[in-house]
Formats: structure tokens, sequence, C-alpha cells
């Protein structure tokens, strides 16, 4: 009987679980929000494409881009300030990944503060007005970093 339970629960979770990160797709860096809807950046097995999604496990609100392909990674810029030197320097690693669409600028953010031991995470939605909402990520949720996003080739570098 237990095992009949578990093979139903895996069944059914299988397909929900695979709205946000799909099989073959590697996270790069995701956060929770207290709603509990997620932000996921993926890349396709081998870099093939990049792609930034937006939902719950059961419902995804945004996919960007549509096409999901190698072109994919232009699509998206990567920047980063970086100032070392620990707590008595006040040491930061600021990392961003930004995208506009439908008129809309993203820009997911990951943020270190040696000073106090910070990590900060979300994503700043900016509209054609230039007014900003910014999605903050819950504390201790994030997984992954646009850190790794630092010397890879594919993606637009924005410094």
């Amino acid at each position: 009987m237990k095992k009949l339970i578990i093979l139903l629960l895996f069944i059914f979770s299988a397909p929900v679980f695979s709205q946000l990160i799909q099989s073959g797709e590697e996270l790069i860096f995701s956060f929770k929000l207290k709603s509990g809807k997620s932000a996921v950046l993926l890349k396709g097995e081998n870099e093939s494409y990049l792609v930034y999604r937006f939902g719950t496990n059961k419902k995804i609100e945004l996919e960007y881009p549509a096409e999901l392909n190698v072109a994919s990674w232009q699509n998206f810029t990567y920047s980063y300030y970086f100032r070392g030197g620990g707590k008595e320097n006040a040491g930061l690693d600021l990392n961003y990944v930004t995208f506009e669409n439908n008129g809309f600028t993203y820009k997911l953010y990951d943020e270190y503060s040696a000073e106090d031991e910070s990590r900060n995470t979300g994503v700043l939605v900016t509209d054609t007005e230039g007014k900003e909402r910014d999605i903050t990520g819950t504390k201790g949720s994030a997984k992954g970093s646009l850190i790794d996003l630092r010397y890879n080739e594919k993606i637009k570098n924005g410094q």
C-alpha cells in the first residue's frame, strides 16, 4: 500500500513540478515570493537556450523568450559590480540580468553585502513611463547565483 501511495504521489507531482523547470533544464538562479510564486532563470541542456519563468508550479504567468533556442541568450544582458575586501571594505557583489518584454524592463538582481553578510534577491519591473515595481524574494529562498553568468560569452555583457 505504501508503494502505491508513493507511486501515485510521484505520478501526480511530476507534471506539476515540471511547469517551472522542465526536463533537461539546469537552474541558474531562483527565488520565491511570499505569495508562493517563484522566479527562475534556467538554461537548456548544453546551454542550448536561456529562459526566465515566473509563476507557480501549477501555472506559468510569464515565460521569456517565447522561442527557446541558442539565440535566446542574446535577449538577456548580464552586468555586475564587485568590490572586494570583505567587511572591512564594505565589500559588495551585485549581479543583474536584464531583459525587455512587452514594453516592460525586467531586472533580476542577486546582491550580496559583506558588511552585514546579507543577500537580497528579486526582480525590478519598470514600465515605459519609468514606474518601478520591486518584487522582492523572501530571505533564504534563493538558489543558484547570477554570478555563474559572469564569464559566459553567450549572454550580452552590460559592462
